[in-house]
């Protein structure tokens, strides 16, 4: 049974959680790829063992973000999913399947998202995962690093039409000038 759940239940499983997997869309994108490696460094900077997975290859414009992609070096006890807003969308490569049937919690922005995880953390008011990420990790408690801002800026940014679409909000703007504030080099980034 599905079960759609607040901010704090999310971060309250995170934080109960070890040996954690990150599962990303298929014909990964800034957002999906943003928020799961932030989530990722998120996870490893409070003790925990986390690493992302993706059916297809990451895209090389997206080589200088620190991804700890998953290598079976551990057994995922925990599963989450990133930016997926249906099962169909994690694709066929890698094993993620496997993992796929069997996700914990699914944080998202889609209004169409199916609800597949046992948890569900969905915002459709959100211009991207990215911002509803920045939002469950400022609760984790964890440091806002250059590398975690930057990877939430370019979730942000690629989802928003770097702020274009009419999915931006004054939030959307909010966590923006968060993430320059704790160091990311937006000029660089909005380049790419």
């Amino acid at each position: 049974m599905t079960q759609n759940v607040d901010r704090e239940t999310v971060v309250s499983r995170l934080l109960a959680a070890d040996d954690i997997l990150i599962l990303c869309h298929k014909n990964p994108d800034g957002d999906t790829i943003g928020s799961g490696t932030a989530l990722c460094l998120a996870l490893q900077q409070l003790g925990k063992n986390a690493a992302v997975l993706c059916s297809d290859p990451i895209p090389a414009m997206y080589d200088y973000m620190p991804i700890t992609v998953f290598d079976g070096s551990f057994r995922p006890a925990f599963v989450v999913a990133v930016d997926v807003a249906g099962i169909q969308l994690f694709g066929e490569r890698n094993n993620i399947q496997e993992y796929a049937e069997h996700v914990n919690l699914c944080i998202d922005h889609h209004g169409s998202n199916e609800g597949f995880g046992a948890k569900n953390l969905i915002r459709a008011d959100a211009g991207a995962c990215a911002e509803v990420l920045y939002d469950v990790l400022t609760a984790l408690g964890c440091r806002l690093t250059r590398e975690i801002a930057e990877c939430i800026y370019v979730g942000v940014s690629t989802d928003t039409g770097c702020f274009k679409f009419s999915s931006t909000t004054a939030n959307t703007h909010t966590v923006a000038a968060k993430l320059i504030e704790a160091g990311c080099h937006v000029e660089e980034l909005n380049t790419l």
